[in-house]
């Protein structure tokens, strides 16, 4: 990168965050990205929830201006996705799943050292203003070496709003952490999104999505469905039922093997089946039933998932 384009660019604050329509990626001819269209205003948290390959990632990396679009048009911050990426990579913040710092330095160095790389006008300010708004003062003078798991995340997160970015885009930034770690991600990130910043995560967990303003799917590079958690999983054409019984973990497997049957899995100490829309029959009638309780649920989000995910081998 050149010295010109290492330095920071002005962005519109008030351009919309992200307004982009029909972005495409292929890697030869592999098709990672298939006609996104999204548009993300000031304060909205968005999640793009999918599998392994199903675009997440490839979405960020274009939307950061780090990967240039196969196809498609639209902003970020205001600048133009195909010939501004380099605006674009100053604007924004950006946490990658792949852990990005440096574990020798203390976690003040690393907020310093991500502070001059953006240009940040008093970077001392700067830093001091995160570490109080992270809370991180007990372990500042650490090195990543000597904190755990779920402060380097925070560090991390701290150290991509920096330069107080209106946009975040986040990859899987709760992946392997304990609950206590992914609710302090998440009180930042709704402490971010009323400040007016915009935030776009991507996540393969039903839970993360279900705190989002609103979630697209992805599947093999294509949106799928797109709108609030909860509206999404009411739309749920799929059947789902709750079983109460005995022994319930022993009919997984030959009720998972019936056919029409989209999911069976333990629900505490119960078993949650999801049927293919027309199959219900199947669950209501079936011999390994009979001495059970069967009633019918409301579909969850991660009903939903699974409904998603066998789409295309029960439909028509």
């Amino acid at each position: 990168m050149s010295t010109a384009e290492s330095r920071p660019a002005p962005c519109a604050l008030d351009a919309i965050p992200i307004k982009v329509a029909g972005l495409s990626k292929r890697y030869g001819a592999r098709r990672a990205l298939a006609g996104l269209s999204l548009t993300v205003g000031r304060g909205e948290i968005v999640g793009l929830l999918g599998g392994n390959g199903g675009g997440k990632t490839t979405t960020l990396r274009i939307l950061a201006g780090l990967l240039a679009p196969d196809g498609g048009s639209g902003t970020v911050l205001g600048h133009d996705l195909e010939r501004e990426r380099a605006a674009i990579r100053c604007c924004v913040g950006y946490l990658a799943q792949r852990f990005s710092l440096y574990t020798s330095l203390s976690v003040r160095a690393n907020l310093r050292f991500r502070a001059d790389v953006f240009g940040v006008a008093q970077p001392r300010a700067a830093v001091a203003a995160v570490v109080a708004a992270f809370g991180l003062e007990s372990i500042e003078k650490s090195t990543l070496e000597q904190i755990s798991g779920g402060q380097a995340r925070l560090v991390q997160l701290a150290c991509a709003v920096v330069h107080a970015p209106k946009l975040l885009l986040l990859d899987e930034p709760t992946a392997g952490l304990d609950a206590v770690a992914r609710q302090s991600v998440w009180r930042q990130m709704a402490r971010l999104s009323s400040q007016g910043t915009a935030v776009v995560l991507s996540t393969h967990e039903p839970a993360d999505a279900s705190r989002c303003g609103k979630m697209v799917w992805l599947k093999e590079g294509a949106p799928r469905n797109s709108g609030t958690p909860s509206d999404l999983a009411r739309q749920v054409p799929a059947c789902v039922f709750l079983v109460r019984g005995a022994n319930l973990v022993s009919l997984i497997e030959p009720l998972q093997a019936l056919a029409g049957v989209i999911g069976c899995y333990p629900s505490g100490g119960n078993l949650r089946i999801v049927v293919a829309p027309g199959s219900a029959s199947v669950i209501r009638r079936h011999p390994l039933l009979r001495v059970c309780t069967v009633e019918s649920a409301a579909p969850t989000l991660e009903d939903a998932v699974l409904e998603w995910s066998a789409q295309g081998s029960w439909q028509t």
